[in-house]
């Protein structure tokens, strides 16, 4: 297993405007001293688009981009030509530098941040029959266009969109073969979702391309679902953890890792937005990362 990290750690996050402070630059040089070993690319266009300039900064830096992690909005048929596009130009230059992972999200809607990580209310708002069948569908086209370029497509379960529970993550993989649809498993968002990390990885060993880990503090999750705060006021408020600081076991999750042969990556990351909590030293809540990791022998 290789250890990375992510620019959403420095509150770089899609459909949010980058905190200032934290220029691609900065935030490259603050992972390697942390003592990662490569990142995910963040927002298209936070780093270099241009493949030779990002290669470049890597080496430089002796990083190697792991993944790419792309949210288009896949139950509406009207804007699947532009997500293509997105996954398309991104497919393109993450290969060209060496790597061959994209990780594939639904885009956030407001509907669903409103009712995060309150599984019964989110599952009623979940796509209807035909929007399921347009999500099939758009899901196979972004398959088919990754594998154009030589990239394996993992999807990742994420809060506040349609596919956040348990039982949506169930209804998309199972219509889809292990050998095209692979899983990113990130465990504070499965947490968060109503879902429990060991036994997703369990049920979806054979699909683990990746695993995003983030931790997820009880209480503020509690408090955030008792108070109906939607996703983005929930990670102002420091709802994801510093990694060993909250409810997942991770020992148990490297465990079943190693169990299965992963050899993958592990992004080690903690979701934050600039002016919340948690958000004022993310160099240091990174070298706290990678140090917790170093102590369950990782």
């Amino acid at each position: 297993m290789s250890i990375a990290s992510a620019p959403v750690s420095w509150g770089i996050m899609e459909s949010v405007e980058p905190p200032s402070q934290y220029p691609y630059s900065r935030v490259l040089d603050e992972i390697a001293k942390a003592g990662y070993a490569g990142t995910e690319l963040g927002p298209y266009g936070f780093l270099s688009s241009d493949a030779a300039k990002l290669r470049e900064e890597l080496n430089k830096r002796s990083l190697t981009l792991c993944s790419a992690f792309v949210a288009i909005p896949l139950g509406n048929r009207a804007a699947r030509s532009d997500g293509l596009a997105q996954v398309l130009k991104t497919a393109r230059l993450v290969s060209a530098v060496g790597c061959h992972l994209l990780i594939l999200s639904d885009e956030i809607t407001a509907e669903r941040c409103a009712v995060a990580g309150r599984r019964d209310e989110a599952n009623r708002l979940s796509w209807t029959e035909a929007e399921w069948k347009d999500v099939f569908s758009a899901v196979s086209e972004v398959v088919d266009r990754c594998r154009e370029f030589g990239v394996r497509l993992a999807f990742h379960h994420h809060v506040g969109t349609h596919v956040e529970t348990p039982e949506e993550l169930d209804r998309l993989l199972t219509s889809f073969s292990p050998s095209d649809l692979g899983l990113c498993l990130d465990t504070g968002h499965c947490v968060y979702g109503g879902g429990e990390p060991a036994q997703l990885l369990e049920r979806y060993a054979d699909r683990i391309h990746c695993a995003h880990f983030k931790d997820i503090d009880g209480e503020r999750l509690e408090d955030a679902r008792r108070q109906h705060l939607d996703f983005y006021e929930a990670v102002r408020r420091g709802v994801f953890a510093p990694l060993g600081q909250g409810v997942v076991d991770f020992a148990k999750i490297l465990a079943l890792l190693s169990g299965c042969s992963f050899s993958g990556w592990i992004v080690v990351e903690q979701d934050v937005l600039a002016g919340g909590a948690r958000a004022s030293n993310p160099l240091e809540n990174a070298v706290a990362g990678r140090k917790f990791l170093k102590t369950l022998g990782y």
